[in-house]
């Protein structure tokens, strides 16, 4: 009595089906694998997005505070040396 060697699932299958069976399954794997680093992209990406507007408004804060510094340096107007 000859055994089959083929994985369960193939068998009753061609070889030529089994192959193309599990050309199949190698490309959904591939598409899987592709779609989780597209979603992993995707939080680097809204991570980058959250750095730049924080560093907008950072820059934006520190403008606003040399202004600011600048206002308390000069010497007021009609005011002598104390």
């Amino acid at each position: 009595m000859r055994r089959d060697s083929r994985p369960q699932s193939f068998q009753g299958e061609s070889p030529k089906q089994s192959v193309v069976s599990e050309a199949i399954e190698q490309v959904n794997e591939i598409i899987r694998s592709l779609k989780d680093t597209l979603d992993d992209m995707d939080e680097v990406l809204e991570t980058l997005e959250l750095a730049e507007r924080q560093k907008t408004l950072d820059e934006q804060e520190i403008e606003t505070l040399r202004r600011s510094l600048r206002t308390l340096q000069r010497p007021r107007e009609g005011r002598g040396p104390r």
